[in-house]
Formats: structure tokens, C-alpha cells, sequence
């Protein structure tokens, strides 16, 4: 009787998820992505059927693991990698700060879930650094340009000297090595070509694991070079074996929206089957490229969460869901969480600068969208704000916003060309500001009928087909008006950076934001509801 099977749909992490690791521990595997400048820090992810995923919690959550207070946009976290070794979880972290690069940190919890320990400092050296587990009891710690160094037991220290080992095939940007032991070969894995169209995997082996290591005839052992296939830009990966014996690579990977054209949802995660060959080499998917549907074993099937089309959030529980991360760390005592909901405090900080912030985001996972927010709004000051974010980075966002009065007492510009007319009004207003590269540009602005503490919803809708965001608001949480802004999302994709080369991509959340040396009030958010198409 044939196994029954599902067919994994790739992505099987779609939004924001790149550079995967993952491992087994028993029938249930573990998976961490990049999360760059976002807290909590590294998201750790469950699944038993290797296609349906959800959070379970993060690596870094104290701020005494890791501040990225002051991390310009896409530095911080790069790369990381789980493990399982003495019954514990492994996650190693590459730290990219730029002074000179990159310190790679280790981290140990008991549960994959967390808590996790403080911050273990291993080296100063290249990014993307994993572990391997030997079969006999050495462990040894890898890093970009396939770099090998030993690891004591206790994960303490490095021991002797480090190696490079294989640098690759000559591609740019050698990094993202794994290894993985088969009947006495030692198979080291890089990533090649830099992470985008040229991107690639490449493999070696060796029967020592300090070499020399020849080169895969079949290399690169994945890539895309058709520009019209749907996936692109595949590489960055890691291979893991179900208990059937059946080996998969987890990749990151990106889906333009037209040929060599950007990609909104960034960098996402796949799956391929991999297959061994005669002379014990493997390639991975459709004879080295990446497969948009993939059969896989019927291991068990975890409630959909993440991947669903439709979510809500009403922030009842004792501790904010996985899904959602905030831009740095939130502003001490920023945050509230209750049984009637998540009360945001009206803080002052800069929506553009490094430091912390009342951001809260959770990834875009379709190409297009709907997101709702229910609040109550109690400012206690002029200028205050608080509404629904679209956030790529600190150089490129949006705040659809319900804020307290208008005018330069409010924060807002004055207008020369209406010198004789009152610009200074009280009350509750809608506000769309646009954020690019600092400059604010407000999109509409409407006096809402309102009193303070009434409820209002807040909506935002992506078009799919025409990538174009409108906005809408309620009273009562039925009948919505229409503001009549349609606006390009363009401005939100990775490739339309300014400063910092982007390798995050657009997010969507809720936040507040205060007035400098005022009274705080706050935003009490009830309800946060998604729905993706």
C-alpha cells in the first residue's frame, strides 16, 4: 500500500523567512530564520509534517541576550542555526554589527521554545555560522567561507586554531555552510552567487572533516537560471532526514513579480526533495531546481496558523503571539497587555531613527492583503498617534493613524500659503503619512466624529494584481468609508532601499507614538485581524 503523502505548495514559509535551519529530534523538526533588527530575536518555528509550520516562540527575548538598540536597518541578526546535541537546543547567531563584521553567539534552552541562556561569545569572524555534531563526539563550529573550527562539549569555547576548508566554486559570497555525515563522507554545503538572481548551492566532500574537500561534479546542487520560472534567487540551504530516510533541503528563495523584477515578500523558505546518486553525491529538487509543488510523507498535520488565510489576534493571552516582533526593542514600559486587550503607551520616540520603538509587526504573507485593527484611543496630549503600520525599515513606512489635534502645536508643519487661516484644531483626526528616506509626506488627513475612547476601526487592502494599498474606517465595525488614497506599494519592497542594502521585507502591525515631555495616554488595541489572497 503506497505511504499517503501531501503536497507542500512552496513556499512553505512565505513572508520574510530567509536563510532556514533546521533539525530533527525525534518526528518533530524545529526551524530558525533570519530576523535582523527585530525583537524578540529569532524565531523558532514547529512542525511534524515539514510542511505545515507554526511559531512557537523566539531565541532572544531579554534585552540582556542581545540589544539591538542603535543596529542600522538589516544588520543585527543575520543567519542562524539550530541544533540538537545532550538533549538540549543549540542556536548559534551570527551578531552583524559592522566593527569590523560579525561576533557569532551561542545560545542553549532545554526546550526548543525557550527560555534561552545569555549569550555565549564564540568569535569574531564571518557570518553564517552553524554547528556540527560529529559521530564521534567532536563538535565543530562552521562559518562563511567554509571556515571550520572546533567546538568544545560544552559549547564554552573554541578550541585550537580555525581552518578554511573550501571556500567554494568561485562564486560571490561563500557562506551558509552545513554540514551533514552519510556513510563516512563529510558534505559540506555553501551558499554562492550572493543572495539574489545568481544565488546557488554548492557542495564537497571529504572523508575527514578538516579535508580536502573535492567538489560536486553536479554543482551548483540547486540554483534558478530560467528568469521566467515563479522561484528565484534559490540557495541558502540545509538538509535534514525524516525517519523514513528521505532527505529534504530547506532554502530560502524569492517570487518576483515579473521576470528579474522585485520580490514584495522578500526572501521566503522552500522545500525539495533530495535525491542521492550512484556515486553518492545528491542533487536537490527537479534535477537542480526548485519545484513549486512538492509530495512529501503524511507525517502528522499541525492547525495551519501561519500559513492560514485568514488570522486574528484580540491580545488576550499572558504573552503576545510569536507572530509578532517589534522594530528594536519596545521603549521600557511601552506596553500593557491585558484581558480586554494590548494597550499601547504613547511614547515619544523617532519612527525613523535606531533607537527603540512602539512598532509592533508581524510578516506580510501574501501578495495581497487585508488588515483590520479595532482600538480605543486616550491620548493625553496634542500629537498624539496611533493606528496601523506598514514597515519595511526605518527608511520606507506608513502610518495610518488616528491622532490628536492638527497643527504646529501637534507636531505638524506650518503652511505659508494660508497665512490667514487658523491651522491649529482639537480633536480626534484620521492621518496617512508616508515615510520615505525621513521625509513625511501626508496623504489625507480627515476629522473623525468621534470622543476619546470610543472604539474606531482601522483597515488597510493590498491588491494582489495591481499592488496598490487603500484605506478605510469604521464607526461601528460594519459600514466602512473609503478615503479615496490609492497608493503604490512599490515603496515597500526590498529593492527600493535607500541607505542600507534591505534584506527584510514589508510588515504590517500596530503602534503609538507620544509627544516629548507631555503627559502619556494611550491606545488600547482590541482586535488585530488579517486576510490574505
Amino acid at each position: 500500500m503506497n505511504e499517503p503523502t501531501i503536497v507542500a505548495a512552496n513556499p512553505v514559509l512565505s513572508g520574510d523567512h530567509p536563510d532556514p535551519s533546521i533539525v530533527r529530534v525525534g518526528t518533530d523538526y524545529y526551524m530558525v530564520t533570519s530576523t535582523f533588527q527585530y525583537f524578540p530575536g529569532v524565531q523558532v518555528l514547529h512542525s511534524r509534517d515539514l510542511a505545515h509550520w507554526r511559531p512557537i516562540g523566539h531565541v532572544i527575548t531579554r534585552k540582556s541576550q542581545l540589544d539591538l538598540t542603535g543596529m542600522p536597518d538589516s544588520f543585527g541578526i543575520f543567519a542562524p542555526d539550530i541544533s540538537y546535541y545532550d538533549n538540549k537546543f543549540w542556536v548559534v547567531v551570527p551578531y552583524f554589527h559592522g566593527q569590523p563584521r560579525c561576533t557569532n553567539l551561542l545560545f542553549v534552552a532545554d526546550r526548543p521554545e525557550g527560555p534561552y541562556s545569555e549569550a555565549i561569545m564564540l568569535n569574531h569572524h564571518f557570518i553564517d555560522p552553524s554547528i556540527f555534531n560529529d559521530d564521534n563526539g567532536k563538535r565543530y563550529l562552521l562559518f562563511g567561507g567554509g571556515w571550520i573550527h572546533e567546538l568544545a562539549a560544552d559549547g564554552s569555547r573554541l578550541i585550537g586554531e580555525a581552518k578554511q576548508v573550501w571556500p567554494g566554486t568561485g562564486g560571490s559570497a561563500p557562506e551558509a555552510p552545513h554540514i551533514v555525515k552519510r556513510n563516512g563522507w563529510y558534505y559540506l554545503m555553501l551558499a554562492e552567487g550572493g543572495t539574489f538572481f545568481e544565488h546557488m548551492a554548492t557542495v564537497s566532500r571529504s572523508r575527514s572533516v578538516w579535508g580536502p574537500y573535492e567538489p560536486c561534479p553536479y554543482n551548483p546542487v540547486l540554483t534558478q537560471n530560467d528568469p521566467d520560472r515563479r522561484i528565484q534567487k534559490a540557495g541558502h540551504g540545509k538538509l535534514v532526514q525524516d525517519p523514513n530516510g528521505q532527505w529534504w533541503m530547506f532554502h530560502l528563495g524569492g517570487r518576483p513579480l515579473t521576470p528579474g523584477g522585485a520580490c514584495p515578500l522578500g526572501r521566503e523558505t522552500f522545500v525539495e526533495p533530495v535525491s542521492w546518486t550512484a556515486d553518492e553525491w545528491f542533487v536537490v529538487g527537479e534535477e537542480g531546481k526548485p519545484m513549486d509543488r512538492v509530495s512529501m510523507p503524511h507525517l502528522e498535520q499541525n492547525p495551519p496558523t501561519e500559513d492560514s488565510e485568514e488570522a486574528e489576534d484580540f491580545f488576550t493571552d499572558a504573552k503576545l503571539s510569536p507572530d509578532w516582533e517589534w522594530v528594536r526593542y519596545p521603549a521600557d514600559d511601552g506596553y500593557q497587555l491585558m484581558q480586554s486587550g494590548l494597550r499601547i503607551y504613547c511614547k515619544p520616540y523617532i519612527p525613523y531613527g535606531l533607537g527603540s520603538t512602539l512598532i509592533l509587526t508581524r510578516r506580510w504573507r501574501h501578495f495581497g492583503f487585508v488588515a483590520e485593527t479595532q482600538l480605543l484611543f486616550e491620548p493625553k496630549s496634542r500629537g498624539e498617534e496611533a493606528g496601523i503600520a506598514l514597515y519595511r525599515d526605518s527608511d520606507s513606512f506608513l502610518f495610518f493613524s488616528i491622532r490628536n489635534g492638527i497643527g504646529q502645536t501637534s507636531g505638524q508643519s506650518f503652511d505659508v500659503s494660508r497665512l490667514n487661516e487658523n491651522q491649529e484644531h482639537e480633536g480626534l483626526y484620521l492621518e496617512i503619512d508616508q515615510y520615505v528616506a525621513i521625509n513625511k509626506k501626508v496623504l489625507a488627513m480627515v476629522k473623525l466624529p468621534v470622543q476619546r475612547g470610543q472604539p474606531v476601526w482601522l483597515k488597510v487592502a493590498l491588491n494582489a494584481h495591481i499592488q496598490n494599498l487603500t484605506f478605510h474606517y469604521s464607526l461601528n465595525g460594519t459600514a466602512y468609508v473609503d478615503l479615496g488614497i490609492e497608493l503604490a506599494a512599490e515603496f515597500l519592497y526590498p529593492e527600493m532601499y535607500n541607505r542600507f542594502l534591505c534584506f527584510t521585507a514589508p510588515r504590517m502591525g500596530i503602534y503609538a507614538k507620544g509627544v516629548y515631555g507631555e503627559a502619556e495616554g494611550y491606545a488600547h488595541f482590541q482586535k488585530f485581524a488579517y486576510s490574505g489572497e
